[in-house]
């Protein structure tokens, strides 16, 4: 018996889309990702024109923030890196490339007005 006629193979297929980039609020590079800091800011710049600021920081594994616009619309930059710096860059690798899904939600107590 031909033993190539007895093979059977099965296959599992999914998909998904995509967004570019794959992210959508806060990426940290860490100091020795492989793409480095120029090398995404160049892709960002052909993917997402003019929709992130990349921001450099002073840490022992984390070379740089890239922020989107929109988060920066509600609260500024040294916030944001400031919370970053006590919550998410501790477990930072040198060479990790980390996304932050950063959601945010503005509460005000009181606003008062004439009817």
């Amino acid at each position: 018996m031909d033993v190539r006629l007895a093979r059977k193979y099965t296959v599992k297929l999914s998909f998904e889309e995509i967004r570019l980039p794959p992210f959508e609020d806060i990426l940290i590079l860490g100091k020795k990702c492989p793409q480095g800091r120029i090398g995404v800011f160049r892709s960002f710049d052909f993917l997402v024109p003019n929709e992130f600021e990349s921001y450099e920081v002073e840490d022992k594994s984390v070379e740089a923030v890239f922020i989107n616009k929109r988060v920066l619309k509600k609260i500024n930059n040294e916030k944001i890196i400031e919370i970053l710096q006590e919550r998410v860059f501790p477990y930072v690798s040198e060479s990790e490339i980390i996304k932050v899904d950063f959601k945010m939600t503005i509460f005000y107590d009181f606003i008062e007005g004439e009817l």
